[in-house]
Formats: structure tokens, sequence, C-alpha cells
């Protein structure tokens, strides 16, 4: 089903209820401060901008503001201070067998 334009606005929230519904989800359940983390919001897109302590809450912060009522799309420019998701054993499986 394709809806008209007008019918695509209709379905968007205003864009300020849009980044307190965003604020609040990145400070209650990702636990990221405003300080690190600024949202802006035109049309349903929202676009992250900032800096995360670890490189592993990237696609869960992604995920969770994906998943909003409302979101059209989600432009991330944010990156992390530390990169934990490269394993210390290159090539390594951690549950490779030894044999």
């Amino acid at each position: 089903m394709r809806l008209p334009a007008a019918g695509v606005r209709a379905l968007l929230r205003p864009d300020a209820e849009m980044r307190r519904r965003v604020d609040a989800v990145l400070g209650d359940v990702a636990g990221v401060s405003a300080d690190e983390v600024e949202v802006h919001v035109v049309d349903g897109i929202v676009t992250l901008d900032g800096r995360m302590r670890h490189q592993s809450q990237l696609p869960v912060l992604l995920g969770l503001v994906e998943r909003l009522d409302g979101v059209v799309a989600v432009a991330s420019r944010v990156t992390a201070r530390s990169d934990d998701t490269v394993s210390t054993h290159a090539g390594h499986s951690r549950h490779a067998m030894p044999w």
C-alpha cells in the first residue's frame, strides 16, 4: 500500500516529541547522557551526533532508536572512545576446540 505524502506526514509525530522520546530512551535504557550524544529530529529523521564509551553500545543504541514509533530513519555520527569488539585472540574463536 502506498500512501500519499500528506498521508505519511499525518503518521509522523512532532519533531519535538520525537526528540524527547529519543532522549528518554538514550538516558533511561541505554544509559547515555545528553552530554555524550546530541539528538536532532527533522520530519521523523533522527540524527545522532557524539561519542560513547564503547563500540559495542552503538548497535544497541541504533536498534532502540530505530524501533521508536514515528522514526522514519536514523543517521548516526556517533563514534566510540574504545573498541571493545576486537578480540584479543585475533583469528581464534572463543569456543574453538584445540584439536
